[in-house]
């Protein structure tokens, strides 16, 4: 076994070399469907899912269409985009690193104060640390596999390598993680509203659950649901992008905050174990809460579904350069997720159990205000964009395309699919189960575990061909997958049934 190759698909091998396009027409489904079984890569591209969105289009637009203008008729929006190509050009390293750190932060900062509490305090390094490294090299294995076999979407590049039918699974595991994604946005909007009317005069009702409820509904109502039933709101990817500033602001905010609140007290309260119900804090978690804090992690760093769009965005692209990419963009991520996990535990220790958004005042500290209003902004941007990445992939997966399907029966599936996302947000206790089962179960597949496949049926791939380091991380890539969706899951599922 150890010295077994495996044979490699035509294109590996250097036989014929299919295009996109001829790419697209082997895996065009019965029936005249207009595209893959799987999401298209047009589709991907106008609607990423996890809410980030790529400005590449943008920037050429800019560079192309807005110089020509005189100066005097541009407008504001139109000078910015013209700067951020002229300082970011698309497709070179700042833009890539910019577009996979994007496609990672976002709500899922919202559970590391939460995921520290659980792992405890070295563990919530140690984690985002592992799972980063690894990040890395599963977008490595993807950008070889791309680079041999030219697929545009992590659809097409499973069914090549794997197999017919395995194109409906990963394109079934990219609902889950956008369908989540929606879920957790209802989810943190009813927390804002939470965090703030409990801090006022309002009535009892307000405050109550079915008063939260109810205003989550009003807002979904009035400006979620409108947007989910366009076929296409570009604009608000820019909205989107915008909020990302917010999110870092939010972040820097949690540091700060923690300096000059619980940092002092709470440090000198360390013990070596411990739940996360007891006082003070711990270095490593007891019990079944320990494995917690993976899930959340795993989520906060998904990006390689979506990194197809970003490699092929690339300018001077190689696989090699990608992974450079990749890892200044998981440097990053790990440096603003260890901190968000390590000062929001150290502010608030025990009582991290919640939703970051969930333990400040907002009322009395105007600064914390400003991220939730800048948070709730972008919620309410993100929601019909990853809504949208749902449809598509559903109506790729059997074989509609969404600019020729009907208006009505359009409308049914989009609003099916948002009432059943304010449903889940409504009712399911949490936001931190939706981003422990969505990393574990999600994450796990199309991070680890399927990257690893496709290198080591991407042919070509024995231990005497690729050496013992490649040989060793991909397995180990591997086996952190099944764990990942093993006991991950289980932790998760476990957690949820007893609370624990």
């Amino acid at each position: 076994m150890a010295h077994e190759t495996r044979a490699a698909p035509s294109e590996a091998m250097g036989g014929p070399h299919f295009s996109a396009e001829q790419e697209d027409d082997a895996l065009r489904p019965p029936g005249g469907a207009a595209d893959n079984m799987a999401p298209s890569a047009q589709a991907d591209r106008s609607l990423l899912p996890r809410e980030k969105m790529h400005e590449e289009d943008t920037g050429r637009v800019a560079g192309e269409l807005y110089r020509k203008e005189p100066v005097e008729q541009r407008g504001w929006a139109q000078s910015v985009m013209v700067l951020m190509s002229s300082g970011i050009p698309p497709g070179g390293l700042l833009s890539t690193v910019f577009n996979l750190s994007s496609i990672c932060i976002g709500a899922g900062i919202l559970g590391l104060p939460f995921a520290a509490n659980s792992s405890g305090l070295v563990l919530a390094l140690v984690y985002p640390a592992l799972i980063g490294v690894l990040s890395v090299y599963s977008l490595y294995c993807l950008a070889v596999q791309m680079e041999q076999l030219g697929s545009k979407t992590y659809e097409g590049m499973a069914r090549v390598l794997l197999g017919p039918g395995f194109d409906y699974f990963t394109a079934v595991l990219r609902s889950l993680n956008t369908f989540g994604g929606c879920v957790s946005f209802i989810i943190s909007v009813g927390d804002i509203f939470k965090a703030i009317l409990d801090n006022t005069n309002a009535p009892a009702y307000w405050k109550s659950k079915s008063g939260n409820r109810l205003l989550t509904s009003l807002l979904w109502l009035t400006v979620m649901l409108p947007l989910v039933i366009p076929r296409h709101i570009n604009s608000l990817r820019h909205i989107s992008a915008v909020g990302i500033v917010f999110v870092i602001y939010f972040v820097v905010m949690i540091i700060i905050h923690s300096g000059m609140h619980g940092l002092s007290e709470n440090a000198k309260n360390l013990h070596v174990t411990g739940r996360t119900t007891d006082e003070g804090i711990h270095l490593f978690g007891t019990g079944n809460r320990a494995l917690d804090g993976l899930g959340v992690f795993m989520f906060a760093f998904l990006c390689q579904v979506n990194s197809f769009e970003v490699y092929w965005d690339m300018s001077d692209r190689s696989a090699s350069r990608f992974t450079l990419c990749s890892a200044i963009a998981m440097l990053l991520c790990f440096i603003v997720y260890g901190s968000t996990a390590v000062f929001g535990y150290l502010d608030f220790g025990n009582r991290a159990t919640v939703s970051a958004t969930l333990l400040y005042n907002p009322v009395k500290e105007p600064e914390v205000m400003v991220a939730y209003i800048g948070l709730l902004v972008k919620l309410c941007a993100s929601f019909p964009l990853i809504s949208m990445a749902t449809r598509n992939s559903l109506y790729h997966s059997v074989g509609w395309d969404p600019d020729k399907l009907p208006f009505w029966k359009h409308c049914i599936v989009v609003v099916s699919l948002a009432v059943a996302a304010l449903l889940f947000g409504l009712f399911i206790p949490s936001i931190n189960m939706v981003f422990g089962f969505i990393g574990s179960f999600c994450g796990g597949a199309t991070a680890f575990l399927l990257p690893s496949i496709f290198m080591m049926y991407g042919g070509n791939w024995s231990l005497r061909s690729v050496g013992w380091a490649h040989y060793t991380i991909t397995y180990a890539l591997l086996f952190a997958g099944v764990i990942m969706v093993v006991f991950g899951t289980g932790a998760t599922i476990y957690s949820a049934v007893a609370g624990d």
